[in-house]
């Protein structure tokens, strides 16, 4: 009998061992990196925010530091971090894939790292953009924004046990819908710097455009991601095989962005997000008029028969 419980003393330890090597270490370093990524945006948004109330309020020094830009420079770094904390996020899984680590422990820290960077994080982005909308619907738009994000996580954590068809995202994919609302925190500073030059040459006050989209476009980017509109998966739809004729396309498109990218600078980015926003919906609501257009051209068809 002594002998049997040294021999299972070794068999548990052996266990706790083997279990302890599979801990996926790296892929959740990588993931917590996307967390720090969102907690640190969310300070600096809270920054840039904090500074624009001040020069609202009439402080003296955030009236110098906000003639420097320093605000808008504090927005500009959330608006990279959130693009950091996607870059985290996309390759933790593929980390995990590689050493074969991948686990329901990692799958749930990605998604409560997920909700920080792409749900909470792009919320308080959204508080800086005051200027042309009231108080109360821009905090209404920011804590939809994050909850609409938090549904989305969950529901593709559902989807993804169910073994859904990953060829394409049901809804907007939280981290597209962050990814929008960072590109105008990114442009800001120079859209500050060439607000007076645009406004000579076209007579357009971007600041204020941009200051009344934002708000208006969280609302949506929230209920896209909560839809049931298709978008692309677009690493796996490079990859497919297709017709020339659909890769003579893409190649247009991609050279359309460039020389818009190179002229346009400044909100390069931000369209180039929205196009990819806008499309899908745009797509689905032609397809819908027109089957609700060919339905009623039958059923009057059949009247006049």
């Amino acid at each position: 009998m002594n002998d049997q419980l040294p021999q299972e003393l070794s068999l548990n330890l052996e266990d706790d061992v083997s279990e302890d090597s599979k801990f996926p270490i790296l892929p959740t370093l990588m993931t917590l990196g996307n967390a720090i990524c969102g907690l640190t945006a969310i300070g600096l948004a809270t920054k840039a925010v904090g500074f624009q109330v001040a020069v609202a309020e009439g402080g003296e020094l955030a009236a110098q530091l906000a003639q420097q830009s320093i605000d808008y420079e504090s927005l500009r770094y959330a608006g990279l971090l959130i693009f950091l904390g996607m870059l985290f996020d996309a390759l933790d899984g593929q980390v995990a894939r590689m050493l074969n680590q991948t686990s329901k422990f990692g799958m749930e820290l990605d998604s409560l790292c997920d909700v920080i960077t792409f749900g909470v994080a792009p919320a308080f982005i959204t508080l800086f953009f005051a200027d042309e909308m009231p108080s109360r619907f821009l905090k209404g738009a920011a804590g939809i924004y994050t909850l609409c994000a938090i549904l989305r996580l969950a529901r593709y954590n559902v989807e993804a046990d169910e073994g859904a068809d990953t060829s394409y995202f049901r809804g907007l994919p939280s981290p597209a819908a962050a990814g929008a609302i960072a590109t105008f925190a990114m442009a800001m500073p120079d859209i500050i710097r060439q607000r007076e030059t645009i406004l000579e040459t076209t007579n357009i006050d971007l600041l204020q455009v941009v200051m009344f989209v934002v708000p208006v476009l969280t609302v949506l980017l929230a209920w896209l991601m909560v839809s049931g509109i298709q978008y692309p998966h677009l690493a796996k739809t490079l990859a497919k095989k297709k017709s020339m004729k659909r890769h003579y396309f893409k190649i247009v498109q991609i050279l359309f962005a460039v020389i818009f990218a190179l002229i346009f600078h400044e909100l390069a980015l931000p369209v180039i997000f929205l196009y990819y926003l806008l499309t899908p919906f745009v797509q689905t609501l032609m397809r819908k008029l027109s089957s609700v257009s060919k339905k009623a051209s039958t059923e009057t068809a059949k009247a006049s028969g």
